[in-house]
């Protein structure tokens, strides 16, 4: 008995587990958005210590006090400064969430081992990333929402007996 060339599409076998399923867009995806959110969240932690620090806060205020077009009072100003400085602790949390879920989701989707765990993690992750930090962090929320959409859309192939 002669096999045919490509025994797989005659016998018909089914992939069970996505052992075949390569997740490459959703990894690079994923690790990009990560990446991202470590820059937001480092440059958001700058942003936070600066706006705590006094002697920040002074040289902002006599800087807007020698600028004859601004007209800010005292006590206006101390709560703009304060208010920007609590405000970036959030999106620096948000970032961090979205550092964690996106790690944990590309762990699950390194071998195919859990996508839809994985996909469910990226879409909370972009969801968070985004709300949390005020619209801060809209570039790795799009990315974690495409490929957490992905890793719950995409199915491996299934293999037809001809």
């Amino acid at each position: 008995m002669k096999l045919p060339a490509n025994p797989v599409v005659s016998i018909g076998i089914r992939y069970k587990g996505g052992e075949s399923m390569k997740r490459t867009a959703e990894i690079t995806l994923t690790i990009i958005g990560v990446i991202i959110n470590v820059l937001v969240s480092g440059g958001i932690a700058l942003i936070a210590a600066l706006f705590k620090n006094e002697s920040f806060q002074e040289q902002v205020k006599n800087e807007l006090e020698n600028d004859p077009s601004v007209s800010v009072n005292e006590t206006d100003l101390s709560m703009v400064l304060d208010t920007i400085g609590n405000g970036s602790w959030w999106v620096f949390i948000a970032s961090l969430i979205g550092i964690v879920l996106g790690i944990i989701a590309t762990v699950f989707l390194i071998g195919n081992k859990k996508p839809k765990p994985a996909g469910i993690l990226l879409i909370i992750a972009a969801v968070v990333s985004v709300i949390l930090s005020v619209g801060i962090d809209w570039l790795s929320g799009i990315l974690f929402l495409i490929a957490g959409i992905l890793s719950l859309v995409r199915k491996p192939k299934t293999i037809i007996e001809q």
